[in-house]
């Protein structure tokens, strides 16, 4: 296996244990204990964690904190269709999710609505393990679903 396909595979397991299986020991064997991310969504957790004052914090435990979000609240959450890149250092996740919401999710209770999202995700590499995020969400097809947002000029 060539080294491009064994970080994609390993990306692939990473989502899979934590999204299919709900196993958050995939985020010990695949994120670096100085993991970054500028996800709006996520680097509020991780902020968090690294103000105790303490000169090396290992963020892991709040992105499980993240991740337990969508366990509560969309606990069928699997990703559909993935189309992941790879170069050098770096990894692009193009992915569609479906989900039911059928707990809180984001402060939102329980409707019963199957949701349908897409993400792209980039990832900077170290050590093999990914140790910094950015992200783009296109939720609004959700949020609609969730009547979060409404669509102009609807009743």
């Amino acid at each position: 296996m060539t080294p491009i396909a064994r970080i994609r595979e390993r990306f692939l397991d990473f989502r899979s244990r934590l999204y299919n299986l709900h196993d958050l020991a995939a985020v010990d064997d695949h994120l670096h204990p100085e993991f970054s991310s500028h996800s709006a969504n996520v680097r509020p957790l991780l902020e968090a964690a690294r103000s105790s004052g303490a000169s090396h914090i290992d963020v892991r435990p709040a992105y499980k904190e993240f991740v337990k979000t969508f366990y509560t609240g969309l606990p069928d959450l699997k990703p559909v269709h993935q189309e992941v890149l790879v170069e050098d250092e770096g990894l692009m996740a193009m992915t569609q999710w479906e989900a039911t919401h059928t707990g809180v999710f984001f402060g939102v209770p329980a409707t019963g609505k199957a949701l349908h999202f897409s993400t792209a995700d980039r990832y900077r590499l170290q050590d093999g393990l990914l140790v910094e995020h950015w992200d783009v969400v296109d939720a609004l097809e959700a949020w609609l679903a969730l009547g979060i947002v409404v669509r102009p000029g609807a009743a």
